[in-house]
């Protein structure tokens, strides 16, 4: 990483005649308000003698030399160098009538750059802000246009701020020239700077790489407007789609991946995102027409994650892969629509996923090549004469046989709610016929239940420590059985705190009112044991051996 670091007075910063300071036109505009303008006064007015205050850091990339002019592009701190100007303009036309000299000093160094035969504005802001700007250096603004214009709102606030009694208007031009300073650093790439910019604001990578991404996309557009803002336009649009999921468990930079591993082969690290997608960028010949696709799998993916496809039995699929955390497939999932797959075809590979995705997760195999193995469905499946049997077969090989299956599913602890809750209710429809009206319709009021408690000295009401007393000499054996298939059931809200932690003939009486199956047979148990516990856990294991099985698909 190359950075020019130095830190220096506002004054010095922007009192070089031949330097410009470019806002990108793709930049958010000038947003400061009230709050920060009456923080930066403050910071103004009560420096004393030789105090200086530190205003923060602007990061530019020196991107080129034109007529005599070095050209910056802000990358942060547009907010501080504007506001700085602002107040600067403000103090140039109170100085006209008294003090001809200042202003016409402001003017020439500060609002203005220029060499021998050229000159140009020493700040250009982006789209709408510079004309406000260039109006205001002008003085071609009204007191009106503030209801609308920050810019203007900020310049009537610091210029009243000024003509208040007590303040001198020299005083505050001097402390704001040479006591507050800024780190400026020049880099000379947007990668770089970018890089900065997410270390100095302690931002996540997450983040900043999409905003790295959508930087270098439209400085590519950035000389024609019209499509620059039809650009931003859709783009807003994007990041509105993958916020709408974000909150829940996912984020922008998974969606941009994702994104990518369906259209082309490699597997991305996130530190390796940006550069990805500049060479996917430099090789593209209508921006817009990416920009365009990717909205659209972009609003397929908020489809898929919220199972909204419009058919009932495909939705409840995709709702089960968020359950069981298999929303690494999005890319396989998003080719699939992208080629309009019948309904029906597109069971058979949901189908498919969930088998291959529980039974790695119970037997606990590593997920380091899924997205490899996601990616290779995702461009290899739809040159083959059926893609549909391709993809069953190819996650078919990579998953545990029926043997690994069976004896990790009654053997390890389930821990991972969700899905142990999600499995349970499989069970249940399974052994209900899938006829019965189930809990699945009001998850939220059905438990996961531990017959055997999970704390055996913590009491419920009226009850003594019966379980240990139970297991005896064997009660350290608790954390080996406790998390086991075969003693967890579901169970209403109600009924589960009732349940609570009382003795097992206590728990029975509560599993007997309870009209989900799986718990009623329960009841049927003299008393439960570690024994009970590993009989039961195989007897479910054998069912879902069966339940996820590609004999099924």
């Amino acid at each position: 990483m190359s950075i020019d670091t130095k830190r220096l007075s506002i004054g010095k910063m922007l009192g070089s005649v031949n330097e410009v300071y470019r806002v990108p036109l793709y930049q958010r505009t000038y947003n400061w308000g009230k709050d920060q303008w009456n923080d930066l006064w403050e910071d103004l007015i009560k420096l004393e003698g030789e105090e200086t205050h530190f205003l923060g850091s602007v990061i530019t990339i020196g991107s080129e030399r034109k007529k005599g002019f070095s050209y910056f592009e802000v990358v942060d701190g547009q907010q501080r160098i504007t506001t700085a100007l602002i107040i600067l303009t403000a103090i140039r036309d109170i100085a006209e009538e008294i003090d001809e000299d200042r202003a016409g000093y402001i003017n020439t160094y500060f609002l203005k750059s220029s060499t021998i035969d050229e000159k140009e504005a020493k700040l250009i802001l982006g789209r709408k802000d510079n004309k406000v700007f260039k109006r205001l250096v002008e003085k071609r603004v009204t007191k009106e246009e503030a209801k609308t214009e920050k810019i203007i709102q900020a310049y009537f606030f610091f210029k009243e701020k000024l003509q208040e009694k007590g303040v001198k208007w020299q005083n505050v031009y001097t402390r704001l020239l040479e006591s507050f300073d800024l780190v400026l650093m020049v880099t000379d790439s947007y990668y770089d700077a970018f890089r900065l910019f997410e270390t100095l604001n302690n931002r996540g990578l997450s983040l900043s790489s999409v905003d790295l991404i959508k930087n270098y996309l439209l400085s590519k557009i950035a000389s024609n407007e019209s499509t620059l803002e039809e650009c931003i336009e859709v783009w807003d649009k994007i990041i509105e789609n993958v916020e709408e999921i974000e909150s829940v468990r996912h984020d922008k930079v998974r969606f941009f991946r994702h994104y990518l591993f369906s259209i082309e082969y490699g597997i991305v690290p996130i530190p390796k995102l940006y550069m990805r997608f500049q060479k996917l960028i430099d090789n593209t010949e209508n921006i817009l027409n990416l920009v365009d696709d990717i909205l659209l799998k972009s609003e397929l993916y908020v489809k898929l994650y919220n199972g909204i496809l419009g058919v009932k039995e495909v939705d409840e699929r995709l709702k089960t892969l968020v359950r069981i955390e298999a929303t690494t497939c999005y890319p396989l999932l998003i080719r699939c629509l992208s080629m309009d797959l019948k309904s029906e075809q597109l069971m058979r590979i949901l189908k498919a996923i969930e088998v291959f995705t529980l039974r790695r997760s119970i037997c606990n195999i590593s997920t380091r090549d899924i997205d490899r193995i996601y990616n290779h469905l995702a461009l290899e499946s739809f040159d083959k004469e059926d893609p549909v049997a391709y993809i069953i077969d190819y996650l078919k090989k990579r998953t545990p046989s029926d043997t690994e299956f069976y004896i990790s599913f009654h053997s390890r602890d389930f821990t991972r709610s969700s899905q142990t809750k999600y499995i349970l209710e499989m069970i249940e429809n399974t052994l209900t016929n899938n006829t019965k009206e189930k809990m699945i319709n009001s998850r939220t009021d059905v438990h996961i239940e531990h017959i055997m408690p999970r704390e055996l000295s913590k009491r419920s009401k009226g009850s003594v420590r019966t379980w240990e007393k139970e297991l005896g000499s064997r009660v350290n054996e608790h954390q080996l059985f406790v998390n086991r298939i075969g003693n967890l059931t579901l169970l209403g809200s109600e009924l589960n705190i009732g349940a609570s932690n009382n003795p097992f003939d206590e728990k029975k009486q509560r599993y007997s009112q309870s009209n989900i199956l799986l718990t009623k047979e329960i009841c049927k148990k003299k008393k439960w044991t570690f024994e009970e516990i590993e009989s039961r856990s195989k007897q479910l294991s054998v069912m879902a051996k069966q339940i996820w099985s590609f004999n099924k698909i």
